[in-house]
């Protein structure tokens, strides 16, 4: 276990970690993990990854006790005295800019070690060096950095097609950023549940404030926008031979938007459901789905369809918790669902 000294910010430590500079003893690990296939297939580094390298990197930072403008830096993440994984911080020569990666060996991995790690850093970058611009790049296939990025409250800035050369090709490069004030909005943003929630007519008077409630980037494989539901909603189409006339709702929580609902009774289905990225994880998209639910049987009807995208991150989960059942129909890539609403055998 590192000796956490008074009087520097480095080493520096959260409520589980150890965050210090790579030093001598983390050669052998450092130069392991980097060479781990399950490590390094999204990684920017060139491979193999040779010991002289780690080495080299530990000679970079002995005796630094805090990042510094103009440097680029590698703490080590340290779990119950072992080194688990590492965080770049690059801060640019004049100041101000800084910009973040991160890499976990696969048992640290999916535990938050990642998040609790980066969020301590840029509390200090943004607190202690006054940082006001936060940035990230990774490949567009690094799925699990992209979510925890936003989960720290950075934001999809642009996808720059072959703009990354990576081991002998060009590549796609997603970037994200934040500003110092965007950092602490999301660090003040609500996270208990609301108090009220209700369902609000969408009208000429608020749909654009509704159209700016937001998933993550990450999670727009799995829903549309509002703007997009507003264009379906106008070119509704059938369902089971009859219209699929929309019913659009804004969801509020203690007076602030917060989400969108839309459905049709022709079914009933649930057309289209999301919860803003800043209000996620306040059992706000559950309490919704069961309220409509119930609303939906005290209406008679005798059971609701919805449907989604498969995949790691998808409201999969959601739905099955509440009782929706697969109903072995595939709708352009959708898998079908539906809830049955009284006793009995669904028709």
């Amino acid at each position: 276990m590192s000796d956490v000294q008074p009087g520097g910010p480095f080493p520096m430590r959260t409520d589980r970690l150890v965050l210090r500079f790579v030093r001598e003893e983390d050669v052998e690990t450092l130069t392991a993990y980097r060479n781990d296939p399950d490590v390094n297939a999204l990684q920017d580094w060139d491979l193999p990854y040779p010991e002289s390298r780690a080495r080299a990197l530990v000679a970079a930072h002995e005796g630094l006790t805090d990042v510094a403008a103009g440097g680029h830096h590698q703490v080590a993440i340290e779990l119950d005295g072992e080194l688990v994984g590492d965080v770049y911080v690059g801060i640019h020569e004049q100041g101000g800019i800084a910009e973040i990666g991160f890499t976990l060996i696969p048992a640290a991995q999916g535990r938050g070690i990642a998040h609790e790690a980066v969020d301590a850093l840029l509390a200090h970058l943004v607190g202690h060096h006054g940082i006001h611009r936060i940035q990230a790049e990774l490949s567009k296939d690094n799925l699990a950095s992209q979510r925890l990025i936003e989960r720290l409250g950075m934001t999809f800035e642009s996808l720059t097609r072959d703009s990354y050369w990576w081991r002998g090709a060009w590549d796609d490069n997603l970037n994200y950023s934040m500003t110092a004030q965007e950092w602490r909005d999301w660090r003040s943003r609500p996270r208990t549940p609301p108090t009220q929630i209700r369902l609000v007519e969408i009208t000429d008077d608020n749909h654009l404030t509704y159209a700016r409630v937001a998933v993550h980037t990450s999670q727009n494989r799995f829903v549309a926008s509002v703007h997009n539901s507003y264009v379906d909603a106008l070119f509704h189409g059938d369902r089971h031979g009859k219209p699929l006339i929309p019913i659009l709702r804004g969801i509020e929580a203690d007076g602030e938007p917060v989400g969108f609902l839309m459905y049709s009774e022709n079914g009933p289905y649930l057309w289209r459901f999301l919860v803003d990225r800043r209000h996620q994880q306040r059992g706000i998209g559950r309490r919704v789905l069961t309220e409509w639910i119930e609303q939906m049987r005290a209406d008679g009807h005798e059971w609701v369809e919805t449907s989604w995208v498969p995949g790691k991150g998808s409201p999969e989960p959601l739905y099955r918790s509440v009782g929706f059942v697969p109903t072995g129909e595939i709708e352009e890539g959708e898998i079908v669902a539906r809830l049955p609403l009284r006793s009995g055998r669904p028709r």
